[in-house]
């Protein structure tokens, strides 16, 4: 009797760590806050006399250091995408119109960091981002003849600090991809009113 009884003590305390094991795998569980959509539907949309509008991605992400743009909330390559469906629209006409993505990367550099007794007491840039889109967009007849075309390019970059959570490493990209994607709206906006006036709408 007395051998069961420590059998059951022993049970229950195995269960107890299990149930405290349990509730601290819990409470060290990482929840990402929700990044805003990025979206373009409050701007007016760019009609053009054309049949449709072709998005072609000539970009592919290398997926592995030092490029990074396949871990921003947003990729940058669907940035542009939503811009497209977002902004222009094909209404009617014989020509096509093609969004040809060239460069939609983001890439790392390390930075030197003190290492020193000083830099022990300050947080230090350990990285800086480059993000660029180069974009094509061209109108062309049934015969694939290029009859207007515009091309635009955008830079911008951000430094994230040492010892960056995910968290906060996300709000660096997402600010970092709206202040390129604002630059790119404003310049590839107008290089469309100038070279494709004939086509708009």
């Amino acid at each position: 009797m007395i051998g069961h009884c420590g059998s059951v003590k022993l049970w229950s305390l195995a269960i107890a760590l299990v149930g405290m094991l349990s509730l601290g795998s819990c409470a060290t569980t990482v929840s990402r806050p929700a990044i805003p959509e990025l979206s373009y539907k409050h701007l007016p949309s760019l009609n053009f006399a054309v049949a449709q509008i072709d998005f072609i991605e000539n970009f592919v992400s290398p997926l592995q250091a030092p490029h990074v743009e396949h871990l921003f909330p947003t990729p940058i390559v669907q940035a542009l995408k939503r811009w497209s469906n977002d902004r222009l629209r094909a209404v009617g006409g014989k020509d096509v119109m093609r969004v040809i993505v060239e460069d939609a990367s983001a890439v790392a550099e390390e930075l030197e960091t003190n290492g020193d007794l000083e830099g022990w007491f300050t947080t230090e840039q350990a990285a800086r981002v480059d993000a660029r889109v180069q974009v094509r967009i061209e109108i062309v007849d049934e015969n694939g003849r290029v009859k207007a075309y515009t091309s635009t390019e955008a830079e911008r970059s951000r430094t994230t600090p040492e010892n960056v959570t995910l968290n906060e490493r996300d709000e660096i990209y997402n600010d970092l991809i709206m202040v390129l994607m604002n630059d790119f709206n404003a310049s590839q906006e107008q290089g469309i009113r100038l070279y494709f006036q004939p086509y708009i709408n």
